[in-house]
């Protein structure tokens, strides 16, 4: 029997997604030939069956073509996978960004924790280099760039966790909130509501409570950082009636 409130996470889905974004992203080109099932199930440390449950999606989206003996390959993608692609950004209402939001408030507050606890002086390091990106993209005032560092910043926390499946989930909500957030952060520098300046130092002391090893310090940097983005989202949701 099913327990009400308890999530069943599709892991074959969440997989495809990984799989289908790195497509979107050009990170997989056609023609191009995925590793072994034996690869992809140490990778995501998943059973073989997930793993063929993964590509038999991708293969009836058009996506890829699986060849018994020869391997799984990248195909073209067709214009009508595009299209539904970009009208799913499209359809996202206040309800479900605030909804998408609340579940990245909880995914990334114990990401962050974990990520602080395991980093490697080398990742911390790969963590300084994308603070001074973000903070060269706050001087020039270039809102989309800052929105691609910023999205490479959470990740690399998510990837510094060392956990498969909390990573999966943040891109899945990253996946669905890219175009929005992208919008939101030119909204806010035009109306000076929350400037990069201050998503800026968000990340700034998210950054230096990791440094420090400080994981109640992350935990609660992250928090009220996601919380702005909260507030943000009903004031720009607000400015669209």
């Amino acid at each position: 029997m099913r327990e009400e409130g308890v999530v069943r996470v599709n892991l074959s889905e969440l997989i495809a997604d990984k799989i289908r974004q790195d497509i979107i992203h050009a990170r997989l080109a056609p023609g191009d030939k995925l590793p072994p099932h034996e690869e992809l199930c140490t990778r995501w440390g998943v059973s073989r069956v997930t793993v063929r449950e993964a590509l038999n999606k991708l293969q009836a989206m058009g996506l890829v073509e699986i060849h018994q003996g020869r391997g799984t390959y990248i195909r073209q993608a067709n214009q009508s996978f595009f299209k539904k692609h970009f009208e799913i950004h499209l359809i996202l209402d206040k309800e479900t960004v605030l909804s998408l939001l609340e579940a990245r408030k909880i995914i990334e507050t114990s990401l962050v924790e974990l990520a602080t606890a395991r980093r490697t002086p080398d990742e911390i390091s790969k963590l300084k280099d994308i603070m001074e990106k973000m903070r060269i993209a706050v001087e020039e005032d270039d809102s989309l760039e800052f929105a691609v560092i910023d999205f490479q910043f959470h990740k690399t926390i998510a990837e510094m966790a060392k956990n498969r499946f909390l990573l999966l989930m943040l891109e899945k909500i990253q996946y669905f909130m890219e175009n929005q957030q992208r919008d939101m952060y030119a909204y806010s520098l035009a109306k000076g509501i929350v400037g990069h300046t201050k998503s800026y130092r968000d990340h700034l002391r998210i950054y230096s409570a990791m440094a420090k090893k400080d994981c109640q310090g992350a935990a609660e940097s992250m928090h009220k950082h996601i919380t702005r983005i909260e507030n943000l989202v009903i004031s720009y949701y607000a400015q669209q009636k």
